[in-house]
């Protein structure tokens, strides 16, 4: 797996979320999480701030296969509509595309689904950031 989706995967809150696979390639990401007991909200249904987050997680892991080492993505504006709900239980399968990428910005479609039917649909903007190549001073302690 690549450094950087390995890095993704072990995030004490995408860990938290059930985050426990991620795939990026070609201009594509997949996640998968099972809804527990700590991903729904009261009502009993598959919380919406885990649909968003973990659609920011999905656009990101598409977009990673587009990356370069010098360069790194942060969210610029994320949309997200839930159209049906997801059940304790439920497989919900989050997959991203690369609409379009710029050298400043990126577009992205994240699709949630539960049994090949649509829960949630999310259009994501990456703002692209350049890197430095080498490693950045320590900070003084």
């Amino acid at each position: 797996m690549n450094p950087r989706l390995q890095t993704v995967l072990s995030h004490p809150l995408h860990q938290f979320l059930g985050v426990v696979d991620i795939h990026s390639n070609d201009r594509q990401g997949e996640i998968c999480v099972t809804v527990t007991d700590q991903l729904i909200n009261p009502a009993g249904l598959f919380h919406g701030g885990v649909v968003y987050v973990l659609s920011d997680v999905c656009a990101y892991a598409g977009l990673l296969s587009l990356l370069s080492d010098n360069e790194e993505a942060v969210t610029h504006d994320l949309h997200v509509s839930v159209l049906r709900p997801a059940m304790l239980g439920d497989e919900v399968v989050f997959r991203s595309e690369v609409v379009k990428r710029g050298r400043q910005l990126c577009f992205l479609n994240v699709t949630a689904t539960v049994d090949d039917k649509i829960i949630a649909t999310a259009r994501v903007t990456k703002s692209i950031i350049s890197q430095p190549n080498e490693a950045p001073e320590p900070l003084p302690e």
